[in-house]
Parts: structure tokens; sequence; C-alpha cells
């Protein structure tokens, strides 16, 4: 026996939930399919004690983002000022540390109150618990009837839909989704060679009890060509209870693989005890995220992506089967692929392509 809905959103990141949001509003009756045991997609956030930390995308801009900013004021969240105060540093090799005053990559953004998840939990407010229906894999979609089957708690569990809006990205669809019939060529080469926004990366963040890097006049910024960590930023909260460096480990997938996750650490700290001193050591926390091990982010092509923001097209197919089946989420944006503001933009042109204004 199938359940049927007048639009079914397959993914509960912040697309998802925003198209789900917009499509309530306009009286729709629409569920959320989510494969994870949780909302939110590539946004999460860690807990510390009374403070969050992003483990995925944390910054703002809101002189550049106006879905963002608009949807943040709606959701009456708050914006502050990226920490950028102090000289930068640049790390050519071990032995070679450069200084920079006044010369942050970061002096224009911003970051939620709260942590980026902050979003999600403000539109999961807006959204009826029993319409998100958690840890539902997504196995197979059929043209006839749009019938969707699934694995839900370990269970065969069916639905079918009037439309289906997939708010995931092109190749996690093509990786892990049956589509009967087949996808035509040109759309399946066209998803394939769009990368995931997140899949290469890794993020450690160290959570400390003071800022000793502001102290010593430092901004927390650090460019390194040696490493381990590629970039290095303050990731403080607004409420300053605690202080923290976020970081980018500079390793592709493939290396990260080769070093276990103690090994990673502990050359990490060893490069923050070259570039900050001996206080470095003195970590209350460290929180740790692979994306490229996350089953419901990395597809197997995205393994072997560069590790820069991808470039997405201009011209990627977001609809087939007579616009029944839609795309959405940040890959197929069509100006900001790749940030929030690109999954805000995506929704709103997925409700577009629906027939909604």
């Amino acid at each position: 026996m199938s359940e049927h809905h007048s639009v079914i959103i397959i993914g509960a990141g912040l697309s998802g939930l925003y198209c789900a949001w917009r499509l309530q509003q306009q009286q729709q009756d629409v569920i959320l399919l989510e494969a994870r045991e949780r909302t939110g997609g590539r946004i999460l956030s860690a807990d510390y004690k009374n403070s969050q930390f992003d483990m995925g995308p944390a910054w703002v801009w809101p002189q550049l983002q106006p879905r963002l900013n608009q949807l943040t004021s709606q959701l009456k969240l708050e914006i502050f000022k990226q920490y950028s105060s102090g000289t930068m540093l640049y790390e050519k090799n071990q032995n070679e540390i450069e200084r920079y005053e006044g010369q942050s990559s970061h002096s224009q953004s911003f970051r939620i109150k709260g942590g980026s998840y902050q979003l999600i939990k403000a539109l999961l407010t807006k959204i009826p618990q029993s319409n998100i229906h958690l840890n539902t894999i997504v196995k197979e979609i059929n043209k006839d009837n749009l019938e969707i089957h699934t694995i839900r708690d370990g269970k065969p569990a069916h639905y079918t839909a009037d439309k289906i809006i997939l708010a995931l990205p092109p190749r996690l669809i093509l990786e892990n989704i049956k589509i009967s019939p087949a996808l035509p060529e040109e759309i399946s080469n066209t998803w394939k060679s769009t990368a995931t926004w997140m899949s290469s990366h890794c993020k450690i963040i160290f959570i400390y009890d003071k800022p000793f890097w502001r102290e010593n006049n430092l901004s927390g910024e650090v460019f390194s060509h040696y490493g381990p960590l590629s970039e290095i930023y303050d990731a403080s909260p607004e409420n300053e209870e605690y202080y923290a460096l976020t970081s980018f480990v500079g390793l592709n997938s493939e290396q990260r693989k080769k070093i276990d996750e103690k090994n990673l650490i502990d050359l990490s700290l060893a490069q923050l005890k070259r570039l900050f001193g001996e206080e470095s050591k003195n970590v209350s926390d460290i929180q740790i995220k692979d994306w490229s091990l996350d089953e419901h982010t990395a597809s197997e092509l995205d393994l072997t992506s560069p590790m820069q923001h991808p470039e997405y097209p201009q011209d990627i197919p977001k609809h087939f089967w007579d616009k029944s089946i839609i795309l959405a989420g940040t890959e197929v944006a069509s100006e900001h692929g790749g940030y929030l503001e690109g999954a805000i933009e995506s929704a709103d042109e997925a409700i577009t392509v629906y027939g909604l204004k």
C-alpha cells in the first residue's frame, strides 16, 4: 500500500526544508523523505557545553546574498561579524612563517549567532514533525504514478506523488536512486560532472577556554603550503563562552585515508604550535568532520574531485518527465552554487518550475 502526497521532497537539508515551508504556505500537501537520522544535510553544528561550532558551512555575506539575508530576517536570526582583526599568517614551510597586517580574506564575512544550524532549527518550527520522515532511504523512482520505493527504518515503504522535488546533489541521485525509465544520457552526463559541495573537505575545530591568538594580536587566519591544515580561521561563537580555531585539512580524501585520525590531529596540533606557540596545546575539545566519509554527502566520483570550490554548470537539467520531477539544492543554483544562498535560490527556482510564485 502506498502513501500518496501532492508533493514529496527527497532530502531535508536547507533546500528541502525551505521548499517544504514555502509549499506549505501555499496549502500544499507536502512531506519530506530524509535518509539521515537528522535534518540539515551538510549544515551541521557540533555542541560543546553551551556553544555551537559549524562543521559544515559557516559564513554568510549579507551584502551579496539577498535571499539568505531575507530568510534570516524572516526567521528572526541574528548574524555577527567574523573576527578578522590582527595579523594573518602564511606558512611557506615548517621553518618560514610570513606575517601580513590587515589582509584578511574574511573582513566582510558574517556568521549566524548560535551556528548555521539555527537556520534548520528555525525552519523545523514551521513544518509539522509528522511531515518529515527520517531514516528513509529512497531506492527507486518509477515514472508510472510517480512511485517512490524506500527503506524506512529498515523496512520497505512506498509512496506516490503528483510532483517530486529532488533536493539532493545530482551525483548522489545517480549513485543511489534507480530512476525508471533511465535518464537520458545528456542529463546523467551533466549530473556526473557536477561536483558535490563540501564532499571533499575535512574540517577540524580546536576549542579553547581563552583566545590566546587574539591576545597576541593575531586574527587566527592562516594559509599554509605545508600543512596538514591549509586554512585556519577564528571560529569563536558570539557568546564567547569558549573560543575556537576552525581549520580545513589540506590533504585530499585519498591522502586522508592513509593516515588515522589520531595522527592527523597530532600533526595538526604540531602545526598549531609552530604557528601560535605553546598555548595552542591547551585544547578543551577537538571536533572533526570528514565529509568524504559521509555516505549521504560524498559519491564515489566526489572522492577524486579537486578540493577547491567547484564551478557549477549554468545549463544543468533541473527537471524531467514533463516537470513532474524537479531538482533543488545548491549544486543546481543558477548563480550561487555551493553556498547557502544557492540552496535557497535553487529552492525558489524549483517552486517557480512547479508553477507557484
